[in-house]
């Protein structure tokens, strides 16, 4: 992802605010209760259909579902890349991207225990040109590690590892980008969680699909976030930030999480900014 023309991880969030920054977004946002109280579980599937984004192309996310609820289709960024999902029993083939000139597909491995130990990004020609490999503890995901072919080799440009909470809620994400010479610099950064509130979270996905170009990975039965947190904060290299969130829901579903962010690095006038943020959400 590029966010102020640099390869770091300053996630989905901070493309949009990039682009607020250069828009001159909202720095007047206000922060409501934090501790309303939110209605007890409803006993239904819930079938994510579109994730907004402020400012970012619309719908970010896009979810088609089987008559069995069944996730049949995804696509990222109003159709930047769009993926059909086969299925080998029940459990995920691979994604076949049906956007226009670009026909990639991401194929799934899986260790004994059934979750997914790795995927391989494969263009048209059969090339394989990325592989993440995921480890976990549990059902946990604790690591991410992604391969990506310079030259003739393929060669690791990130690595996450991620840490919860006892209540199973992500604690802190960090991750790194070593330096590879004509490729990135080194970097790295941590953002930390807390203060999560008792309502389902629907969007955590999106926390470990964090470059723009990147191709969009499901990964069946990883729950990084249970609920949503009221506050998030990036320490590290780059442009970094505290953030405050409030939502609204429709019992336990969210339909609007509204951010009010602070700038607390980086470089340029931007540092001690407010800037307003934040996602609406649709159901099936």
């Amino acid at each position: 992802m590029h966010v102020y023309g640099r390869r770091q991880r300053l996630a989905v969030l901070l493309v949009a605010v990039a682009t607020a920054i250069a828009c001159g977004g909202d720095s007047t946002a206000t922060i409501t209760d934090p501790g309303a109280t939110i209605p007890p579980p409803v006993p239904v599937k819930v079938l994510l259909k579109d994730v907004v984004v402020d400012r970012l192309p619309s719908p970010f996310y896009h979810f088609d579902y089987d008559a069995a609820g069944t996730i049949t289709g995804v696509s990222y960024a109003s159709g930047f890349t769009s993926y059909s999902v086969s299925y080998l029993g029940d459990r995920i083939r691979e994604l076949r991207n049906d956007a226009l000139g670009n026909h990639d597909r991401i194929v799934y491995a899986y260790d004994v225990d059934g979750r997914v130990a790795g995927v391989r990004y494969v263009d048209e020609n059969g090339v394989t040109f990325t592989v993440n490999v995921y480890t976990y503890d549990g059902d946990r995901l604790t690591g991410v590690e992604r391969s990506k072919r310079i030259a003739d080799g393929l060669v690791i440009d990130k690595t996450i590892a991620l840490s919860y909470w006892p209540d199973g809620n992500l604690r802190e994400l960090a991750e790194r980008r070593p330096k590879i010479e004509g490729f990135q610099d080194e970097s790295t950064g941590v953002v930390t969680f807390e203060q999560y509130d008792t309502g389902l979270n629907v969007d955590g996905f999106g926390l470990i699909h964090d470059d723009f170009f990147d191709h969009f990975v499901l990964l069946p039965g990883v729950v990084l976030q249970k609920n949503n947190p009221r506050r998030e904060t990036r320490t590290g290299d780059g442009l970094t930030y505290v953030v405050d969130y409030t939502y609204t829901y429709d019992a336990q579903r969210p339909l609007t999480k509204r951010g009010d962010l602070l700038i607390t690095g980086g470089t340029g006038e931007d540092v001690g900014r407010r800037i307003g943020i934040g996602s609406a959400y649709t159901y099936y």
